[in-house]
């Protein structure tokens, strides 16, 4: 038994692709990386401030924040540490030389939110640094071919231009996943975000742990941040890396799938379709025998459960059963009139959360089944809450197509849904009525406006409508579910 802490670190973005900034076109476009090795007096360099055009020293320098961060086009986080980076370079430079050097910083917001970073800000600004607010968008560097100078556009909020020229200008460049990770990422199956950085379990609860047992996240593998918080999360993930080392037994929650190998054994074919859903390896399906699943590997996402054609599996704590009972439950009273969501643990079931939370109104017609994974959504339970004459079923999950806290279930649930909605459809139930919605643990405000415009919907369609569907659907929905009514 061991463990893993993934600290890969990310790479500095690097704007080729740019080219307003001219990156890469002239000499004295540089990115603060590159600053950085310039008057670093421990590398091959002299450890002076000199243009790479002609290794003179600049009579102006000025800097250029968010270039390729919180850009939609390109990189929509913030890279959180480039503000202080920037605040820390033009500090020490302003220092070294003085008037001799005129420095300039266009930023959109100065984010120092860490200790003792507003005072450096401040510091900077009664130094002589001159900071100018401009827009994020239309800024564009161009060079003068008779003076060699740089000439940096850009515009202020209201619009109005800026023009500043300089002997070198610095770009404050995102910071991106580093290269390998995707691979890294699927040989210890570690999922990433939709920013493909590595995500962690969950963002509040577990930031340091990964999905897959054992292995954990440290630095900037997870995300964009600074040394402080680096080295804080390194030594956490070396923490909880030892309370896992120093115990003899291996402890897992208790949601395991277990296959019943009789029914497993009756079956016709013995396909092995388990052993594919299972994105942990967790099921051994040997051609031609009985499905095994190793407890000690499944993290309970069930979705092998759902895949499986025979119902031979099952897994504790959330059972056909008990799901099954749950929507009888809640369709008890007045079905045509609630929405039954079926909502991932991690993700849509946590943004709920943040909603009710938050305050956030919206209609009180839901009724929401949790699960581990939408992976675990069968298709027999859309069915039944559709016989049951529910008004809407939304199945709720975590974004595609890294966001899954358990790899690759999302993928599957979407599988199977696009494959039911069309025939549902076939069979007169109208689109509105069922549909897929992708919401993370942080969206509480598209949680309730997906509430707000299912229940418009349910509105526009009216009561009479649905009941006919209902009672059109009721018999061939109730000859497809023959099979479950033992449950």
């Amino acid at each position: 038994m061991g463990c893993l802490v993934g600290s890969t670190g990310y790479d500095i973005y690097e704007p080729y692709d740019l080219p307003n900034y001219g990156f890469g076109r002239y000499k004295n476009v540089v990115t603060a990386l590159q600053l950085e090795r310039i008057v670093d007096s421990e590398t091959q360099v002299l450890g002076e401030l000199w243009k790479p055009s002609d290794g003179k020293m600049p009579e102006s320098l000025t800097y250029i924040q968010c270039v390729g961060s919180r850009d939609i086009k390109k990189f929509e986080y913030c890279s959180g540490f480039c503000c202080m980076l920037t605040l820390k370079s033009a500090v020490f430079l302003k220092e070294k030389y003085g008037d001799k050097l005129q420095i300039n910083v266009l930023y959109t917001d100065m984010r120092a939110n860490g200790k003792g970073y507003e005072e450096l800000f401040r510091k900077a600004q009664q130094i002589g640094i001159d900071f100018i607010r401009v827009k994020l968008t239309d800024r564009n560097v161009a060079e003068d071919p008779e003076t060699g100078k740089l000439i940096v556009r850009a515009q202020k909020e209201n619009g109005e231009p800026v023009e500043v020229k300089s002997d070198m200008v610095v770009l404050a460049t995102a910071a991106i996943p580093s290269q390998g990770s995707e691979e890294v990422a699927r040989i210890f199956n570690i999922s990433r975000g939709s920013d493909g950085f590595f995500m962690e379990s969950h963002p509040k609860l577990k930031p340091i742990d990964t999905p897959a047992d054992g292995v954990f996240v440290a630095g900037g593998c997870q995300g964009p941040k600074d040394v402080p918080y680096s080295v804080s999360q390194g030594m956490g993930a070396a923490a909880r890396a030892a309370t896992i080392l120093s115990k003899p037994k291996w402890q897992i929650q208790p949601i395991v799938a277990i296959v019943d190998p009789a029914k497993c054994r009756n079956t016709k074919v013995k396909c092995g379709i388990c052993a594919k859903a299972c994105p942990y390896g967790a099921i051994r399906a040997p051609e031609g025998q009985v499905a095994e699943a190793i407890s000690a590997m499944c993290h309970g996402c069930g979705t092998c459960i759902a895949e499986c054609p025979a119902d031979a599996i099952t897994q504790k704590h959330f059972t056909d059963v008990q799901i099954m009972s749950q929507i009888r439950a809640a369709l008890e009273i007045n079905p045509e009139e609630k929405i039954l969501a079926f909502l991932c643990n991690w993700c849509s079931y946590a943004g709920a959360d943040l909603a009710g939370t938050s305050r956030f109104e919206y209609p009180p017609i839901i009724r929401p089944i949790r699960v581990m994974c939408s992976g675990r959504v069968d298709r027999d339970f859309v069915l039944e809450a559709f016989r049951l004459g529910a008004g809407m079923v939304m199945v709720g999950a975590c974004h595609l197509p890294y966001d899954c806290h358990y790899i690759s279930g999302n993928y599957k649930m979407k599988a199977r849904m696009d494959a039911l909605a069309p025939m549902l459809n076939k069979l007169g139930l109208s689109p509105e009525r069922f549909r897929v919605e992708y919401i993370s643990a942080a969206e509480g405000v598209k949680f309730a406006e997906v509430m707000k415009e299912m229940s418009e919907q349910m509105k526009t369609l009216g009561k009479d409508k649905i009941n006919a569907e209902n009672t059109k659907l009721h018999p061939v929905l109730e000859n497809m579910l023959k099979r479950k009514e033992k449950k």
